[in-house]
C-alpha cells in the first residue's frame, strides 16, 4: 500500500539535495532508469539535474519523453520552452508556452514569460495580449491570497465576500469554490461545501489535493459509500498520497469494514509523520470490536511518542474499565503545568483527570477538572442553545399526521431509538439487536441528511424546513423514505428489521412518522439529573456542544421533555416510553414491554444482550459488554453539590 508514498518520499529527499548535489541525484535517478521513466516528478528533478550539471541537451531530452507521455504536464513544458528559447527556437517555445497556459491559465507567470517570448519574436500585439492577461491573472491571484489570509485569520465574513466579488469576474473558478467550501464547512454547512466541491471536481477530475477535499466533505456529510468510491478513485490517480489511505480508513471504520480499517491503521502506524494519530485510530477501532487490551496498548503507544497530546489519555478514560494509576495522574497534571500544551490537548487531559480522579473517590478535585474542561471547550468552540420546538409543534399537529397515514412508506423496517445522549439508548440498542430479527447498524444520519436537504436557510420561511414539507407530493414523500432505506442497507445483514440509533432523532419524530408511518419509536429517559452529570462529564467534540455547560444541559432537557410530550398528544400510543431506572430495575418485564411493542418474540438473547458480540462504536461500548451495568445509576450524587444549575434549569431546586 505504502510503495508509491515511499517511492515519492525518497523523491523529495533527493530533490532537497539540489542544487549542491545536483551530479550525486542526478546519477542516483540514471541509475534506477525503469523507475525514473515511470515517475514524472523524478523526470523533472533528473531534467533539473541535467540543467545544474550544465546539460542542456539531455534535460531538452528528458522534458521531451515527459510530456510524449503526459501531454498535462504543465511545469515539464515551461522548462522545455526555456530550454529552446534559450537555443533560439521562439516558435517551440511560444508553442509549449501556449500549451501550458491552456492547460493552466491561473499561473500568472506563464503568461508573463510567454509575453517575454512573443516579444522577442517581434510579435508585438500577441506579446501585449499575454502580457494583459498576466496582469489580471496576476491581480485576480493576488485578490484570491488575501481571501485565503483573511480565512486562515479567522476573518470569514471578509473572505467570503471577496470570493463573491471573484466569482463575479470568472465563474465557476475552482480556487475560489474551494475556498467558498471551506467557507461553508466552517459553518459545518457540509452539504454546501460537498456540493461545491463535487462541481469542482467535474473541472478538474485529475487534482488529487481537490478531490481529497471533496472526499472529506463526502465524510463529514455520511455519504460513505460514495466516499470510499471517491478514495478508490483518488488512489488510481495518486498512489502515493498518504493522507488518501488515512481518509480510506476512516470510511471503512464508518461502513463497519473493520478488519479493513485496522490493516491499513497497522501499516500507518508504522510511518512517522502519521503514527501517533494512527494509534489513536487503531485504538478506537480495536475498542469497537471488543478488542479493549489491544486498543489500550496501542493509546500506550501513542502517549509515549507524544506524550503532550491529549487525546491518547482521553480515549483511555473513555474506555470506563481503564483505572489511572498514581504515577498517571501525577503525569497528567505536571503536562498540564508545563504550558506547552495546545488549547484542545488541556481539555482532553482535564476531562481524564476529571475520570481519573473521580475513580480514585477525589470527587471535589475530580470536579474541578471537569469544570475546567468544560468551561475550556466553551472557549474553543461557543454554543448558544436555541429551541426550534415551536415551529415543530406548530407545523406537526393532530391534523398533519392524519393526512398523511398513507402518503409514507409501507415497510416498518426501522426501529428508532431516541432520547437524551447518555440516556441508555446504547443499552437499548444492544438488547434489541441481540434478537435474530434485528440487524445492528449505528448512529446513522439518513435522517439528519434528509433534515440538511430539506432546510434552505436563504429562502422565506415558508421554503424552510419543517414548513418545507407542506410542499411534498405523496411520491416525493415515498422517494425520501426509500431513499433512507437504501442509505441503511449498506450497513444491515438479512434480518427483516434494524435499529436506528440517534439520540437527536427525537426532533425529527415528525419526519419519521411522515416517511415510516409504521416505524417504532423507543424513546429511552433517564434521571436528569443522572443523564445531565453524565454528559457533563464526557468530551463528545462538537457532536453535542449543548453538553459543555450544566444550565444549556439543562435547558435542552426541558426542550426534549416538551417536544416527546407533544409527539405524544399528537400521536397517541405510537410511542413507547421507557425509563432507564425501571429498566434496570425491572430488566425482563421491560425487555418483554419491548419486544412487545415492536411485534417481536421474545428470545432469551435480548436478556443475554452482554454476550452480543457486536462492534459498539459509542463510549457505553465496555458498559454494555458487561451484565445490567447499575453503577452509573447514582454516580451523580457524588458531585450533588456542584450541580445546582443543572437542577435549577430542570426544576428540582
Amino acid at each position: 500500500m505504502l510503495e508509491a508514498y515511499q517511492k515519492h518520499k525518497t523523491l523529495k529527499a533527493l530533490e532537497a539535495r539540489l542544487p549542491d548535489d545536483a551530479e550525486l541525484v542526478k546519477t542516483t535517478l540514471e541509475n534506477a532508469a525503469g523507475d525514473v521513466r515511470s515517475d514524472d516528478l523524478a523526470m523533472l528533478i533528473l531534467a533539473r539535474c541535467q540543467l545544474l550539471c550544465e546539460d542542456p541537451g539531455e534535460a531538452k531530452q528528458t522534458l521531451e519523453t515527459l510530456i510524449s507521455g503526459n501531454p498535462e504536464q504543465v511545469l515539464a513544458k515551461v522548462e522545455l520552452a526555456k530550454i529552446l528559447a534559450a537555443e533560439n527556437d521562439l516558435e517551440g517555445a511560444i508553442r509549449l508556452l501556449r500549451d501550458a497556459t491552456g492547460t493552466r491559465p491561473d499561473v500568472d507567470e506563464n503568461w508573463l514569460l510567454l509575453g517575454e517570448y512573443l516579444q522577442q519574436d517581434g510579435q508585438q500585439e500577441a506579446s501585449q495580449n499575454a502580457l494583459n492577461q498576466y496582469d489580471m491573472i496576476k491581480a485576480f491571484n493576488d485578490k484570491l491570497k488575501e481571501a485565503e489570509r483573511a480565512f486562515s485569520n479567522g476573518e470569514v465574513a471578509r473572505a467570503d465576500k471577496i470570493c463573491r466579488h471573484l466569482l463575479s469576474l470568472v465563474p465557476a473558478e475552482v480556487r475560489t469554490l474551494r475556498l467558498l467550501a471551506r467557507i461553508a464547512k466552517r459553518f459545518q454547512h457540509f452539504e454546501i461545501s460537498r456540493s461545491i466541491l463535487a462541481q469542482c471536481i467535474e473541472t478538474q477530475p485529475g487534482n488529487a489535493a481537490l478531490g481529497l477535499e471533496y472526499a472529506y466533505a463526502l465524510l463529514a456529510s455520511r455519504k460513505h459509500r460514495e466516499a470510499l468510491e471517491e478514495c478508490h478513485r483518488l488512489i488510481g490517480i495518486a498512489p502515493e498520497n498518504i493522507d488518501i489511505y488515512e481518509l480510506k480508513a476512516e470510511v471503512l471504520y464508518n461502513l463497519n469494514h473493520f478488519e479493513e480499517a485496522i490493516a491499513i491503521y497497522r501499516e500507518l502506524s508504522g510511518v512517522g509523520e502519521k503514527r501517533v494519530k494512527s494509534l489513536l485510530h487503531l485504538g478506537k477501532v480495536l475498542k469497537t470490536v471488543g478488542e479493549t487490551t489491544k486498543a489500550i496498548t496501542c493509546y500506550h503507544q501513542a502517549m509515549e511518542d507524544e506524550p503532550l497530546s491529549g487525546h491518547a489519555y482521553w480515549e483511555l478514560a473513555n474506555l470506563k474499565t481503564y483505572r489511572f494509576s498514581a504515577d498517571e495522574i501525577a503525569g497528567m497534571q505536571a503536562l498540564l503545568k508545563t504550558g506547552k500544551h495546545t488549547a484542545i490537548n488541556e481539555v482532553l487531559i482535564q476531562f481524564a483527570l476529571g475520570k481519573a480522579l473521580e475513580d480514585d473517590g477525589r470527587f471535589a478535585e475530580s470536579f474541578q477538572y471537569y469544570q475546567a474542561a468544560n468551561s475550556g471547550y466553551t472557549r474553543i468552540r461557543p454554543f448558544r442553545y436555541t429551541n426550534h420546538n415551536v415551529e415543530l409543534k406548530t407545523f406537526f399537529t393532530s391534523e398533519y399526521f392524519s393526512r398523511h397515514k398513507v402518503s409514507g412508506s409501507v415497510p416498518d423496517a426501522p426501529i428508532f431509538v431516541v432520547g437524551l445522549p447518555r440516556s441508555g439508548s446504547t443499552l437499548v440498542e444492544q438488547i434489541l439487536t441481540a434478537h435474530s430479527q434485528v440487524d445492528a447498524t449505528r448512529e446513522l444520519a439518513g435522517i439528519n441528511s434528509i433534515v440538511r436537504d430539506l432546510m434552505k436557510p436563504n429562502q422565506p420561511v415558508q421554503e424552510q424546513y419543517p414548513q418545507s414539507m407542506a410542499n411534498l407530493s405523496a411520491e416525493q414523500i415515498q422517494g425520501l423514505a426509500r431513499g433512507y432505506l437504501d442509505f441503511a442497507q449498506i450497513y444491515r445483514q438479512q434480518a427483516p428489521y434494524f435499529v436506528d440509533k440517534a439520540p437527536a432523532n427525537f426532533q425529527h419524530i415528525g419526519l419519521i412518522k411522515t416517511l415510516f408511518p409504521g416505524a417504532k419509536i423507543i424513546d429511552i429517559r433517564r434521571n436528569p439529573m443522572a443523564s445531565g452529570w453524565s454528559l457533563y462529564r464526557h468530551f463528545f467534540a462538537d457532536s453535542f456542544l449543548f453538553s459543555y455547560d450544566l444550565e444549556t444541559i439543562g435547558k435542552y432537557y426541558n426542550g426534549y421533555i416538551e417536544l416527546m410530550d407533544h409527539w405524544q398528544r399528537v400521536m397517541p400510543g405510537q410511542i413507547l416510553t421507557i425509563n432507564y431506572e425501571a429498566l434496570i430495575d425491572d430488566f425482563p418485564a421491560t425487555v418483554e414491554a419491548m419486544l412487545g411493542y415492536c411485534n417481536l418474540p421474545f428470545e432469551q438473547s435480548c436478556l443475554d444482550f452482554h454476550l452480543n458480540k457486536r462492534p459498539v462504536a459509542t463510549p457505553s461500548s465496555e458498559q454494555v459488554r458487561q451484565p445490567i451495568f447499575t453503577q452509573a445509576r447514582d454516580q451523580w450524587k457524588n458531585y450533588e453539590e456542584f450541580l445546582a444549575p443543572l437542577k435549577r434549569a430542570v426544576g428540582l431546586q
